[in-house]
């Protein structure tokens, strides 16, 4: 508002500022910003009609970005006036010890780091966009609730249209086991609705109980250890030499029709004959660890009679709403514009099309575009907020969402006597050196996923850590293995790990 230190100028506060704080409606909290001396406490009218008075001394950027961060509760707030003002005394002043949400912009000088220790990560994520890995990229790391880095590499295709920015969002593919299927499951848990140690068939009563699924675990459903097999190829069932069958699909609108691509739309009915194929499904012999995406879509199934919702509108309204994220979620076309989506594969064995907005994992498709498994697109900030979340044991901002006994019972390897090292919903970490999911310096404490279109995030309560890799390896075809065999995401979670140890020894 022009303020100025300046005494003889009323530190800029003229009869319209006046003005305009008595018309401040004092039923709804607002918050005042005043970026100049403390004694223009003197000149300003009308500040009962502000909840909260922030006092900034001086109008510049670092100030603007300081009171920004303490509205938003990602800073602590520690100021008492120097000086008594008007109807303040010296020494009045709120102190908040807690952030409660993540601060960006962040040098990491703040938190001790050497930003040449931090090089390397533009090395290597540049170097996989020369040796075509992937288009483009970006890493995203969070120490201490603060961002540290946050860097955008290429583009996203290899025909270099349009540069990946912080705005671009990815499919997630498995990723959305933990940011969704879990996320959800953690605070059902909490509400009684849902109960790991419990059977399949506690949730579907219409399983027969003469099925092998019948009494399946949840909790080793969860953790990749009930017998499933690792997936089906749903769409190969509904081709006709290798086109969609006019039996299943329709190219134009239709009601009970669900969109699975441009111009195809599946039969919604479809839906029944995938569940008939997974529990007719003969389970493995061995009952040890084998991935499977199959256990996420029954449990994706069982939501309606869970929660009276599906899974994508109850995390939606009760995670990703009051976190106040804006582009993580399924079906993202009905919210972000689609240049802002990185396209995934060039689909020659289904669609037919590049497939972009649109969820790459066909199982998921064909139900709609959402599942259990795979369905959830994002940004590298809200995905980077969930895994915060998970961090923070189920408190964000002022709010606790879950218990944090609740996440450690998830958290936790109960398998680990049979090598699973898999959490419930969650991955964890290989302690065998360079065979995991994670870098080596990632501590059994740490969790988190990977997902099949390029995608890794992870967090490590030991180093306060949150590290996201966003990218979308699979264009245009999904058999470029490069981002796997070069250790691209792993060697950049490492160089993460090595900037922090360096600091922890410079300040030992």
């Amino acid at each position: 508002m022009g303020t100025s230190n300046k005494p003889k100028n009323d530190f800029g506060i003229t009869d319209n500022v006046n003005l305009l704080l008595s018309k401040i409606d004092k039923s709804k909290e607002s918050v005042l910003n005043i970026y100049t001396n403390a004694y223009s406490l003197y000149k300003l009218e009308n500040l009962d009609n502000f909840s909260t008075i922030i006092l900034a001394y001086q109008d510049s950027k670092e100030a603007q970005k300081a009171t920004a961060d303490a509205i938003i509760g990602a800073v602590a707030v520690s100021g008492t006036l120097p000086v008594s003002a008007g109807q303040f005394m010296e020494g009045d002043g709120l102190k908040i010890d807690k952030t409660i949400r993540i601060r960006r912009n962040v040098s990491p000088f703040e938190l001790g780091l050497n930003t040449e220790d931090l090089k390397d990560i533009d090395k290597i994520a540049l170097n996989g966009i020369k040796e075509k890995a992937y288009p483009g990229c970006r890493v995203l790391a969070i120490k201490e609730g603060n961002i540290i880095v946050d860097r955008s590499y290429g583009y996203q295709t290899y025909e270099k249209k349009k540069k990946v920015t912080s705005e671009t969002v990815y499919d997630l593919a498995s990723i959305t086991k933990i940011a969704s299927t879990t996320l959800s499951l953690l605070q059902l848990t909490d509400q009684n609705k849902f109960d790991p140690n419990y059977n399949l068939c506690d949730y579907m009563p219409e399983i027969a109980d003469t099925s092998a699924y019948f009494n399946m675990n949840l909790k080793e459903m969860l953790s990749h250890t009930a017998g499933l097999k690792p997936w089906i190829p749903f769409y190969d069932y509904t081709l006709v030499n290798k086109i969609p069958s006019n039996k299943y699909y329709r190219t134009f609108p239709k009601d009970g029709y669900s969109k699975v691509a441009d111009k195809l739309y599946i039969d919604h009915s479809y839906a029944d004959s995938m569940y008939c194929k997974i529990l007719t499904n003969p389970l493995r012999d061995k009952r040890n660890y084998k991935y499977s995406d199959l256990g996420y879509y029954l449990i994706y199934k069982m939501f309606p009679s869970m929660t009276e919702s599906s899974l994508e509108n109850y995390v939606t309204d009760n995670f990703y709403n009051p976190l106040g994220l804006k582009t993580i979620g399924y079906h993202p076309l009905k919210r972000i514009n689609k240049n802002n989506i990185a396209p995934t594969e060039n689909d020659r064995i289904f669609r037919n099309q590049v497939v972009r907005g649109y969820v790459h994992d066909p199982g998921a498709a064909m139900l709609g575009g959402a599942c259990g498994h795979a369905g959830l697109f994002s940004d590298g900030y809200d995905i980077a907020t969930i895994m915060q979340l998970f961090l923070n044991g189920g408190n964000y901002a002022g709010e606790q969402f879950f218990n944090n006994t609740t996440f450690d019972f998830y958290n936790t390897a109960h398998f680990a006597k049979d090598k699973n090292r898999r959490g419930v919903g969650f991955d964890k970490p290989v302690m065998n050196p360079d065979s995991g999911p994670a870098c080596n310096s990632a501590s059994a404490s740490s969790f988190g996923h990977s997902g099949f279109t390029g995608t890794l995030v992870w967090a490590d309560p030991e180093k306060d850590l949150v590290y996201v890799f966003l990218s979308n390896r699979v264009y245009p075809n999904a058999g470029n293995r490069k981002l796997l065999k070069m250790n691209i995401r792993t060697d950049i979670q490492q160089v993460l790990y090595d900037a922090i140890d360096k600091a922890e020894q410079r300040n030992s």
